[in-house]
């Protein structure tokens, strides 16, 4: 019976992707050999579980460079959002971590301005938004009304789960070039540990 292989990306809000190295361009092909060099298999788990550790790596260091162009969001504010583990097992797998709630307009350098607050970059802007400091803390919060009411007021925040969802989906995981960086970081493991080059 065949070991499950398989990598992980969870998002924020219990969406979670996994993908299964059976369905991999190359793996059919690639198997064969797995097995001829490592007829017991402790090579190739060790192998997997290694690559999947750089592969989280590897999808953190892409995620942050992709959403921060495509959400306008400094690379700094979106690390913080991003958590890798490794899950420990017959073979050692990785998951990372997506928190994909709202960003704080606090984390975006918020700036005052006429009928509202806009982050210094100009990226986002919230119509009748203001700047306060928590009287508690004398943290800096951007509050808006609910309605003409002093009270109750929100939070503002910049909604970035659908696009990151849309991103993560279509750009890290689920593509042709993970596939192939996932073969090629595998081959190069198992070559490393079997001694042949």
């Amino acid at each position: 019976m065949e070991p499950e292989w398989q990598f992980f990306a969870c998002l924020g809000r219990r969406m979670a992707l996994s993908i299964d190295l059976d369905g991999f361009s190359g793996w059919e092909e690639f198997l064969p050999i797995i097995r001829a060099i490592d007829p017991g298999g402790a090579y190739i788990q060790k192998a997997v579980g290694s690559t999947n550790t750089r592969m989280a790596q590897w999808a953190v260091t892409r995620s942050l460079r992709g959403l921060s162009e495509l959400l306008k969001i400094r690379q700094g504010v979106l690390r913080r959002r991003l958590k890798r583990f490794r899950i420990q097992g017959e073979i050692l797998g990785a998951k990372v971590w997506y928190g994909l709630d709202g960003v704080p307009f606090t984390d975006l350098k918020p700036v005052q301005d006429t009928g509202g607050v806009r982050t210094s970059d100009g990226g986002y802007y919230e119509a009748d938004a203001f700047i306060t400091a928590s009287k508690r803390s004398g943290r800096m919060r951007v509050l808006k009304r609910r309605s003409r009411a002093r009270y109750p007021v929100d939070d503002v925040n910049v909604d970035i789960y659908e696009r990151a969802v849309k991103y993560i989906d279509r750009r890290i995981v689920q593509t042709r070039e993970f596939e192939e960086q996932y073969m090629k970081r595998l081959e190069a493991e198992l070559k490393w540990r079997t001694g042949t080059i």
